[in-house]
């Protein structure tokens, strides 16, 4: 099903997970591995996580962990191949443990959502949990770019990811209000594509750091947003 080895193995986790506990509580797989893995595995995504709505999805899910003396085993409908080497931690931002798969640490987390409703789920024929559908997808990376656009750590993966759902249409409005009544997140993106188009060392570091292939599409998926902003990049190109 998937290409990478990393992948591989949170696709073993995903199918593993008890799927109706999500769905009583309303939690949808999403962040850069749900875009990465519907987008023929762009890059390298390490993590796993889902969003739940802030109010009775995430009370109940905290009551499920909480009834399991906080074993994230009680999230899983099978361990075969998987190992939990600590039990999971609870705040009121989320949900986080680890999961080593087969041999291979992932962190899993559940991000505890105050900022938006969430739409329906989608469901994939890869896997039973319910996830972001298209719109809501472009909504949260629209928030965690404008959160964290300014850390090169981050190696601009959340503008990557919203280059390569670009390169599928437009940024859906509905999307782009909906991260707008959170806070603003159109200025924190013009300020992140002049950062990625106009350095091309920085450029290379990232691509390199995500082990990042087909860069043209990428690049191809930044002009695009670089064009519906309005934006003049200095050293804009389309190839790498």
């Amino acid at each position: 099903m998937f290409d990478h080895h990393h992948h591989k193995k949170i696709h073993l986790i995903l199918n593993s997970l008890n799927s109706e506990i999500f769905e009583e509580v309303g939690a949808h797989f999403g962040g850069g591995t749900l875009i990465t893995l519907l987008n023929n595995e762009y890059r390298w995504s390490k993590d796993v996580d889902f969003i739940c709505p802030l109010g009775a999805g995430y009370r109940r899910l905290r009551e499920i962990v909480a009834n399991a003396n906080y074993n994230p085993q009680v999230l899983f409908s099978s361990t075969k191949d998987l190992e939990f080497p600590r039990d999971l931690k609870t705040d009121q931002y989320g949900i986080r443990f680890l999961v080593v798969a087969d041999q291979t640490p992932i962190k899993f987390e559940i991000v505890a959502e105050a900022r938006i409703s969430l739409n329906p789920p989608e469901y994939l024929q890869w896997s039973s949990v319910p996830s972001l559908d298209y719109e809501d997808q472009c909504t949260e990376k629209l928030l965690a770019n404008a959160d964290r656009w300014a850390d090169s750590s981050i190696e601009s993966r959340d503008l990557i990811d919203l280059a390569v759902l670009r390169l599928h249409s437009p940024l859906p409005e509905k999307a782009i209000l909906k991260a707008e009544g959170a806070y603003p997140v159109i200025p924190e993106l013009k300020k992140a594509l002049i950062k990625f188009l106009e350095n091309q060392k920085y450029r290379e570091k990232c691509f390199n750091a995500l082990e990042i292939e087909n860069r043209n599409i990428i690049l191809k998926g930044m002009n695009l947003l670089a064009h519906d902003l309005d934006l003049e990049i200095a050293e804009s190109s389309q190839e790498f």
